[in-house]
């Protein structure tokens, strides 16, 4: 059976972005505890010559729901650099690409396999199948940049581990183990990890 590309790019989105999302929220709350301004964190950078959490947010959306909609157009530039917000407005927009994200078609975006997409920026053209877009482009950026949004989150001290970056696993009981097994479901693992010291 091939791959399901809704499988492979959206539900991974999906999983993720709620991930960071929970990040979010316990910076939210790390702030408030602390008496913090969260509006501080926006422009926190783990590296003086690294991009700041800001663009990290956007650039999730970037290539998680403008990948989708990249490959339905074939074309594909680099994220809107207008953008501005806040904390709050940061939470908000990701809150909305998933809205989004959860609202495709998995029909029609299976439909896309066999297409291609052309990333055109500054003078640079790389021309991709669909298929190689997501898998050797779109999703390990979006990787990337989740990664360095919850770094930057644990840097400042909000307490998130690998179970809040990790989010929600997707998994399917299995017949071929023995009746009786403990089989983990995505939810349970979550909550198994959570109560892992240093986690």
């Amino acid at each position: 059976m091939s791959l399901s590309l809704y499988n492979f790019t959206v539900q991974s989105y999906i999983q993720t972005i709620s991930a960071i999302l929970t990040c979010l929220d316990k910076g939210r709350k790390f702030c408030s505890d602390n008496d913090i301004d969260r509006n501080q964190f926006v422009d926190a950078r783990l590296y003086e010559d690294m991009l700041p959490l800001h663009f990290q947010v956007i650039t999730l959306v970037h290539f998680s729901e403008g990948a989708i909609l990249a490959a339905d157009k074939g074309v594909v530039a680099g994220p809107d650099m207008t953008l501005v917000f806040d904390y709050d407005g940061l939470q908000n927009y990701l809150e909305g690409s998933l809205r989004r994200l959860s609202g495709f078609d998995s029909k029609k975006i299976d439909a896309l396999k066999g297409g291609e997409v052309i990333f055109k920026y500054e003078g640079v053209i790389l021309p991709f199948t669909t298929e190689d877009f997501f898998g050797s482009y779109a999703l390990p950026n979006f990787y990337f940049h989740a990664t360095v949004a919850y770094s930057i989150l644990r840097s400042l001290g909000v307490p998130v581990g690998i179970a809040n970056y990790l989010g929600k696993a997707r998994t399917t009981a299995s017949p071929n183990l023995p009746e009786g097994t403990n089989q983990f479901t995505g939810a349970e693992y979550l909550d198994f990890l959570e109560g892992l010291a240093g986690s």
